[in-house]
């Protein structure tokens, strides 16, 4: 029978939770140098925790995987170099980690608590040609593959090699043959263990290690996909309305009663312990090994994945990142982290210092961070309109911009707001702040105001919609226009422009880099009198752009070609000669401003927030590290042959393990032609062949993985016969 048991205060954990919350450190990304900053303690869901020695791993989509050393109070992010969905984890000892994903193509260790990630066994992580179904590590040495056709692996070198074993009997790649494949499988010695066939209660036993394999008799009806081992003689099998208990190391085995799909067991006695199901909507908690349960309710997300530290404390995990810690053995739970609910798809703005940022939401709602990303808290403006922009000149002392033209000033950070007169009826598209000077921006023109006066024309003929800030100069820019003023807006003067302008981005009064409508960047170091163009960006797909110094920036992506429905930016050092594609989340940039600069090294960003809805926008991460983690890379292109209309490039990965995917670029005129390529292991080494005639460039791109930065490449240019 399951009983339920209902929690106190605090009772149920939400993202946007109200009660008390356990503070968290920020949480690094799975391949760059960003951490979260809302939702915390990360934003992707999680659906496997495993713990070892108090040290507790958790994984999950995204590439995500997680290390806590308090009982999940507070966790910090690992570099496991994959964007793929992780769904199995093992911490074989605290320091010893091998994770599984990507629909079994995707498998990674650890030896040093999770620091670093190496690959092993399998290498081409996209449709690999043996899927791997389970691992289990019976040592650091020592441990077992079961890949998906039947085939079982063994390691005895922390998995620098395997030798092939006896396949398990009723699989394809058994002598009988058959269509089964494993489940799990649990080793109790390093020649003695236990495999179940998926989704029945059909189980093989070895104990040579492999070599030969005996049917498990009397095993009790039921539809096992996992195992669990408790210790030396107590597992679990479970799946779909099943729970299986053996106390002798598999020789027999208990069917308890449990409805709903169990997707994972944690136990802090051997019979104490916490079980997951697929649909995440309660913990099933039992004190006698499975013989009675009662549903605890922990949070309004879904809860995929839990796991005892110590008999008192528990960690559950799931939807969107949501997180909750238990002292009382698994009973009441306290949130962990939270989340500013709400929606701000309009973009970032900078602060008046580098710790101090700010984002456009929906229905008069900011959001700021005042330490730099770490956390960021929603403020709400006196308006039921969207906000269009906002600038403040100190902490206190900010203004805000509605889509309707309403314009709204604060001096006490955000608490309370005044409605101000814009001075027009045609509503401004910007506001910026210079000292007691506030400048509007827009349809035509810019209005000024200073002291707290009225506004007055400053400027009435450049169609202008945005505002940009260099040190002391201000510019005014629109599709078809761009003026600067060095005196607080009292004069401007017209900037040359590139093109038809989609975003700009000025780092001096003289000095800066420009978007245009067809997607080419652009650089000046004489104030528009000469623009040069930078194609090594390699992309027309290009969103906006933002730099911190005269050479630091990014390029926001529409799109990646080697990681659909993924925010990526591409960063530069070295003022657009080379440009590296860096991954940030799940999820997509906003139209504009989705990154901002505010130095060389801070940086912000803001994407989509797939967990909460296809069009949510409160994804928040930081960096002081220019967004790059691990060693640099190096990506060259070394040579371009023609045969008729054919081109083939060639290059090289320094470094590369193989299978890492490659974007080499072409451009025959304006537009770029992408491709996807996987490096080989002969040295890194590829290959890309394109249709293009007369003169031509090519770009390669590398987005980086575990201990390593992306790289790109510089231009390789083909000169027409």
């Amino acid at each position: 029978m399951i009983s339920r048991a209902f929690l106190g205060t605090c009772a149920a954990l939400s993202l946007a939770a109200a009660c008390p919350q356990v503070s968290s450190a920020a949480v690094q990304v799975s391949q760059s140098g960003w951490q979260w900053g809302n939702p915390t303690p990360q934003g992707n869901t999680i659906r496997a925790i495993d713990i070892s020695g108090g040290r507790g791993y958790a994984i999950g989509d995204d590439g995500t995987a997680l290390r806590t050393d308090d009982g999940g109070a507070t966790w910090s992010g690992l570099p496991t170099g994959t964007s793929l969905d992780l769904n199995r984890v093992q911490a074989v000892t605290p320091d010893v980690v091998t994770i599984l994903g990507g629909n079994g193509c995707v498998l990674r260790r650890s030896d040093d608590g999770g620091r670093t990630f190496r690959k092993f066994y399998v290498l081409t992580e996209i449709n690999c040609p043996e899927p791997v179904a389970a691992t289990y590590f019976v040592t650091p040495q020592l441990g077992y593959l079961l890949l998906r056709n039947g085939n079982v692996l063994r390691t005895t070198d922390a998995g620098e090699s395997f030798s092939r074993v006896t396949a398990i009997p009723g699989t394809p790649g058994s002598a009988g043959g058959g269509n089964a494949a494993p489940a799990d499988a649990i080793f109790t010695t390093p020649d003695a263990g236990i495999v179940f066939l998926n989704n029945s209660s059909t189980a093989f036993r070895t104990t040579d290690a492999g070599a030969s394999w005996t049917p498990e008799p009397d095993v009790p009806g039921g539809t096992v996909q996992r195992l669990k081992a408790i210790d030396a003689t107590t597992f679990y099998a479970f799946g779909p309305n099943t729970l299986l208990r053996s106390a002798d190391a598999g020789q027999t085995w208990q069917a308890k009663p449990v409805g709903g799909t169990i997707t994972g067991i944690s136990c802090a006695t051997l019979d104490l312990c916490l079980l997951t199901t697929d649909r995440g909507d309660s913990l099933l908690r039992t004190e006698n090994g499975g013989d009675t349960f009662e549903s605890i309710t922990a949070s309004t997300a879904p809860l995929y994945a839990a796991g005892f530290t110590s008999p008192a404390r528990a960690v559950a995990a799931g939807n969107g990142g949501a997180t909750a810690v238990s002292n009382d053995g698994g009973r009441n739970y306290t949130p962990v982290g939270g989340d500013i609910a709400g929606s701000f798809q309009f973009g970032l703005r900078l602060g008046p210092a580098p710790n101090i940022a700010l984002a456009l939401g929906a229905r008069g709602q900011l959001a700021r961070t005042t330490d730099n990303g770490v956390t960021w808290k929603a403020i709400n403006v006196a308006t039921s309109s969207d906000m269009r922009d906002t600038s403040f000149s100190s902490e206190a002392d900010g203004y805000a911009l509605d889509v309707r033209g309403g314009l709204f000033r604060t001096t006490n950070g955000g608490a309370s707001w005044q409605p101000i007169d814009p001075g027009t009826t045609s509503a401004p598209l910007a506001v910026i702040t210079s000292g007691t000077t506030v400048l509007l921006a827009g349809p035509r023109g810019v209005r000024r105001a200073s002291g707290g006066g009225q506004f007055s024309v400053a400027e009435n003929r450049a169609r202008v919609a945005a505002f940009d800030r260099a040190g002391s100069a201000i510019f005014a820019y629109g599709t078809n226009a761009i003026i600067r003023t060095t005196n607080g807006g009292r004069a401007w003067k017209t900037v040359k422009r590139p093109g038809r302008l989609a975003d700009l981005e000025m780092t001096s009064a003289n000095g800066g880099y420009a978007l245009t409508t067809n997607g080419r960047v652009w650089r000046t170091t004489n104030g528009g009198k000469r623009w040069t163009e930078l194609p090594a960006v390699g992309t027309g797909k290009g969103l906006a752009l933002a730099f911190g110094s005269g050479t630091d920036g990014y390029l926001t992506l529409g799109s990646y070609p080697a990681d659909d429905g993924v925010a990526y930016v591409q960063r530069t050092t070295d003022g657009g000669k080379h440009w590296r594609p860096q991954r940030i989340a799940s999820g997509r940039f906003p139209g504009t401003e989705g990154v901002i600069s505010p130095s060389a090294a801070r940086s912000y960003a803001l994407t989509s927030t797939p967990a909460a809805g296809a069009n949510v926008f409160r994804s928040l991460f930081t960096t002081a590290s220019g967004g790059d983690f691990g060693s640099q890379s190096t990506i060259t292109l070394s040579r371009a042959r023609r045969s008729g209309r054919t081109v083939t490039v060639t290059g090289q990965l320094k470094g590369a393990q193989g299978g890492e995917p490659i974007v080499v670029s072409a451009r025959a005129g304006t537009r770029w032609t992408e491709q996807l390529v996987t490096a080989g292991a002969n040295g890194g080494r590829f290959t890309a062949s394109f249709r293009v005639s007369g003169r031509a460039q090519f770009v390669a791109r590398w987005a980086g993985d575990s201990g390593r930065q992306g790289a790109g490449s510089s231009v390789l240019t083909l000169r027409k016969r």
